[in-house]
């Protein structure tokens, strides 16, 4: 069962050692890898291996990589989540041109409304502007809106 949230925010060099995540830096330290459901790498000063990489997605273990001001940048998800992943991920291969660009403007004006919801919660009078500008996004954000 994983429950950890392992977070590495120095210098240190991770790898796979039967069935554990090894973090090797000031001092050398052993998770079993079966109680991790997160891994936080908050230093780009970092190294692991793609063996670790590899024994991280099959047990489906979620990986966040911050920047070098420690904000997350990036995460690594395994595509084989659940009985239909790859199913879902050929039938959106398929799609046409046009259900792309009409799927990426939808999610663009997801994300500013979602931007002017928070604005509003926290009173801000950006939040209207935001609303306005939900309205100017082309199809396919071609005015690159987002």
């Amino acid at each position: 069962m994983s429950w950890r949230t392992v977070v590495v925010s120095n210098n240190a060099k991770l790898d796979y050692q039967l069935g554990y995540l090894v973090v090797r830096g000031r001092e050398t330290t052993k998770i079993y890898l079966q109680e991790i459901g997160i891994l936080l790498i908050e230093s780009t000063a970092v190294s692991l291996t793609s063996y670790l990489l590899n024994e991280l997605i099959k047990r489906k273990i979620k990986i966040i990589f911050c920047d070098e001001k420690r904000n997350p940048s990036s995460e690594l998800l395994p595509y084989y989540g659940s009985h239909d992943t790859s199913i879902r991920l050929q039938r959106q291969i398929e799609w046409t041109q046009e259900d792309k660009t009409t799927v990426w403007t939808k999610i663009v004006r997801e994300k500013i409304w979602q931007q002017a919801v928070l604005l509003e919660k926290l009173q801000k009078q950006e939040a209207e502007l935001l609303k306005e500008y939900i309205q100017e996004v082309k199809e396919g954000d071609i005015s690159n809106r987002e």
